[in-house]
Formats: C-alpha cells, structure tokens, sequence
C-alpha cells in the first residue's frame, strides 16, 4: 500500500510538473505573438555555398541565449541543411518548414559555442538577423565543423 501511494504521488508530481511547464510554453507563445512571421525566399537566388548537412538549433532573442523564440516554429531544434544565395542563408530542416534570412536582415555572423541551451566544443554558426522590429539570433551547427568558418567568411564577402 505504501508502494502505491509512493507510486501515485511521484506520478502526480511530474504530471503537474509537465503541465507547469505546457502552461509556461503557452504564456511565451501569447507573448511572442506580435513577431511578424519570417520571410519566404522565391527560390530563384543562385547558390555561392552548397547545402551542407547539420542540425539546426534554434533562434533566441540576439544577446539573451535562453529566450527562445517559440512563435513560427523558430525554437525547434531538427536535423537539416544550411546554404548561402544570393538572397540570403536558407537553413532547410526536416518537418519544419524553412527558416530565410534575407541579405539585407542580417546584421552579424559568428562561430559561437553556445546559444539555446546547447552547448558544443566544435562551435556552431550563429547568424544574427533582424525581424520586424526584434533582431534574432539563429544558430546551426554543421555536421562538418570546418563548415562554420566558410560560411562565416563567405557571409562576411556577401555582406561587404
């Protein structure tokens, strides 16, 4: 009998967990409502740096790497490919729809080690771009970490 009470009160601790947690997702959706959803590439750009295969980490406010960016699906990390065109970075991920940063948005490029709670030794590129009246930062870590520095100073040639 003490087993089963146990049992119930660790189960009705971590669903009320979880459902603190739901409610918090929901309070930083009504929150982040007024950010006007990303651009949309038409796709003629020509490519100047291949696709190349990593995951994408998520986009946070620029200069607060723990305030995710929930609204338009911009926090979910998933598996993908990066390239540069003329028009800007697309970032291509699986299940989810693409993530465009226009030319003209961009303000800064980096190779940084952390942002959204994920940290790595090899570094990840971080872009960071201007969305409406928010400026964002988006980071992506290639499956080949040489990648970051290409793409940080093929951005810095495209940008100049």
């Amino acid at each position: 009998m003490d087993r089963l009470i146990l049992t119930l009160a660790t189960l009705a601790f971590c669903g009320g967990g979880y459902l603190l947690m739901a409610r918090g997702w929901r309070s930083r959706l009504r929150r982040q409502a007024g950010i006007v959803a990303p651009a949309v590439s038409d796709g003629t750009a020509r490519v100047l740096m291949d696709w190349v295969p990593g995951l994408y980490v998520g986009t946070t406010a620029a200069g607060d790497w723990l305030d995710r960016i929930a609204v338009h699906q911009l926090s979910d990390r998933a598996t993908g490919e990066i390239c540069l065109a003329e028009d800007g970075v697309h970032v291509l991920r699986d299940g989810l729809p693409e993530v465009f940063v226009p030319r003209s948005d961009l303000r800064a490029v980096s190779v940084e080690r952390s942002l959204a709670g994920k940290i790595v030794s090899t570094g990840m590129l971080v872009l960071t771009w201007q969305l409406g009246d928010r400026e964002l930062a988006t980071a992506f870590r290639a499956d080949d970490p040489t990648a970051h520095e290409r793409f940080r100073t093929a951005l810095g040639e495209v940008s100049a």
